[in-house]
């Protein structure tokens, strides 16, 4: 899928085409897995591990299998001739088996490129198979950090993987190096697979978050001041000029840029060592940010919590250390005095500032305390921002009732031990601003009530005790949450300031539907070479929370494939050779995989068949 920077046509079987096949012809399906067994069986593989630019047997090679749906997990190392065995494992389905030595690049079993996905193997009782696994040695970048020409020890450096989407880059799965800066600021990344990388260095922050270097006027000043100390009749003591703008360390991106946008892209081949990516550690001008929060009775506000988030682009963090990012969080903690605020070594970005507080409703005895809440948006270029003003203000009430539409199951006998909570949803580019996450509880009747709502975007979570099933069983699942128009089971919901919203209703049926088949090869021949992936035909549908966007899955050795718990619709069904996690909810790649899709409509309650054939040869 090249015209968006995606895995190219490899990832879709672009001839994939559905042939609809009767119901009554498949009626009698097996199960598609086979049922799993104690986990000491009769089944054995055998396996090699070799180099796979030279053929070479690897010793001391780690190889791990799982068995699917059980925390059950096998590992070995190979031998001097690169060997390895598995002996008595049970019949079962089980994860491609992976393969991981220092300075190569992990590998799994079957995988059709590296950092593919790798063929799962279906073991039956006394099955003996014979595998091979070849591994690719790793890339290397390798470079030195500096400052004015000094080197920076001691600090972190990490390679990202990426893919440049639009003009921008874009994380995508796959391992990260990471090391750190030896006593002359060299840095080495080994066993990286090929491909395109953003090269960063998080520095280690200081304590206050809030440093200003000295200025010429400082160091005269002083110097006035100590020469009149020494005066036989020293003058009045005059007051210190302005300090300088504070500084710090930002993080920042090869060629030594802090912008990721303006970062160059570092593009390695199969076992290549890159060297020479050096650049320097840089400073940026930081702000603090002040102001004054104000209570609805017009005063300053004594008890209220305020909070900073970085909502100008989710690119920020990209390639970054962790450790190194929570740090930089913990910096940003406001210092909160009689209803003032004030923030040290605020980098430039645009920043939401949040504050929440509790108000009373009446006299001890009476309502519960109130949410209060306040936002204000702020723009950081290097200069101090001050008076800002948080003007608090009550938070909204969602109400609604939760209603089962049973044909068959009876309600769940105690709704009060049911809960209905919100949780932040992330913004258009993709940061999440959450002042709080309110929790309801449930009457007898299935009403429920949300206090103190702030504005902003949220999912919501469900728990309703007593109506989960095990595999096969009838049971109750979520049909819909309307609120107004919009089933928000799936999207975010969006509250907005002072508008409560009422009339929520949350409906659950004992009618899912059910869509199963058999994937078929060119020939007929059902095959289990290919993913299986069902989806929405409504793009407002695509997330990765969606119920109506189910990643793909491999089809038992049988072929055969089954999605359950669907909501009623329309959908796309589509075989995949080759795919990347990371792309699986984004519309850019679910564009593509529709134009190659058949279309399948579901009734409620609806259990339908329906067989994806493949006109072509597998690739």
């Amino acid at each position: 899928m090249t015209g968006h920077g995606f895995a190219g046509a490899r990832a879709i079987v672009s001839l994939a085409v559905a042939a609809a096949m009767g119901a009554a012809a498949l009626a009698q399906q097996t199960a598609r897995d086979t049922p799993i067994k104690p986990t000491v069986g009769t089944s054995l593989v055998l396996g090699t591990v070799t180099d796979a630019a030279s053929g070479k047997p690897l010793r001391r090679a780690t190889v791990t299998i799982s068995l699917s749906s059980t925390p059950m997990q096998r590992a070995t190392a190979t031998d001097d001739a690169g060997r390895f065995v598995f002996a008595n494992l049970p019949a079962g389905s089980y994860s491609a088996p992976r393969v991981s030595k220092g300075g190569f690049v992990s590998a799994t079993y079957g995988e059709k490129r590296i950092g593919g996905l790798g063929t799962p193997l279906v073991l039956a009782d006394g099955q003996r198979l014979t595998i091979a696994i070849k591994l690719t040695r790793g890339a290397v970048i390798t470079g030195a950090l500096f400052d004015q020409g000094r080197p920076v020890p001691i600090t972190s450096v990490t390679a990202t993987p990426v893919r440049m989407v639009n003009g921008q880059p874009v994380a995508v799965s796959g391992t990260s190096g990471r090391g750190t800066t030896d006593d002359r600021g060299v840095y080495r990344l080994a066993g990286l697979a090929p491909g395109d990388y953003l090269v960063s260095s998080s520095p280690r922050l200081t304590a206050n978050g809030d440093i200003r270097s000295v200025t010429d006027d400082e160091i005269q000043w002083a110097q006035r001041q100590i020469d009149g100390a020494n005066a036989t009749n020293p003058g009045p003591a005059s007051a210190p000029p302005k300090a300088a703008q504070a500084l710090a360390y930002a993080p920042v991106y090869f060629p030594g840029v802090t912008d990721v946008k303006r970062a160059t892209v570092v593009t390695i081949g199969i076992g290549e060592e890159r060297g020479g990516v050096d650049f320097s550690a840089q400073f940026v001008a930081t702000s603090r940010v002040e102001g004054t929060i104000i209570g609805l009775d017009g005063q300053p506000a004594l008890d209220a919590q305020v909070s900073l988030v970085n909502t100008g682009d989710a690119l920020v963090g990209i390639g970054l250390d962790p450790i190194m990012m929570l740090e930089a969080s913990m910096l940003h903690r406001p210092v909160v005095t009689s209803g003032k605020f004030s923030i040290a070594g605020v980098r430039p970005g645009t920043y939401t500032v949040s504050a929440r507080a509790s108000g009373q409703t009446g006299r001890a005895g009476g309502p519960a305390p109130m949410t209060l809440w306040a936002t204000a948006d702020v723009s950081v270029d290097g200069r101090d921002v001050s008076g800002v003003q948080l003007q608090l203000q009550r938070g909204m009430d969602l109400s609604g009732r939760i209603v089962f539409e049973g044909t068959t199951l009876p309600q769940p006998a105690d709704l009060t031990r049911a809960t209905v909570r919100l949780s932040g949803a992330p913004n258009a580019n993709g940061v999440t601003v959450s002042i709080n996450s309110p929790v309801g509880a449930v009457t007898a009747d299935g009403t429920f009530l949300l206090q103190g709502v702030t504005p902003g975007r949220y999912f919501f979570s469900l728990s309703v005790p007593g109506i989960a099933a095990g595999p096969g069983t009838l049971t109750w699942m979520l049909k819909s949450i309307r609120a107004g128009d919009i089933d928000v089971a799936d999207v975010p919901l969006e509250v907005l300031p002072s508008q409560g919203i009422q009339d929520i209703l949350i409906r659950y049926t004992d009618q899912p539907s059910e869509l199963s088949g058999t994937l078929l090869d060119s020939t007929g021949t059902p095959t289990s070479d290919l993913y299986v992936m069902l989806f929405s035909t409504d793009r407002s549908m695509w997330s990765s929370r969606s119920r109506r966007l189910r990643y793909p899955l491999r089809p038992g050795a049988d072929g055969k494939f089954k999605f359950t718990g669907l909501p009623a619709g329309e959908y796309y069904l589509a075989a995949l050779s080759d795919f990347e996690q990371a792309d699986v909810p984004k519309p850019e790649f679910l564009d593509q995989v529709a134009a190659v899709a058949m279309k399948v409509t579901l009734g409620e309650g609806e259990k339908k068949t329906q067989d994806l054939k493949v006109a072509g040869p597998l690739r």
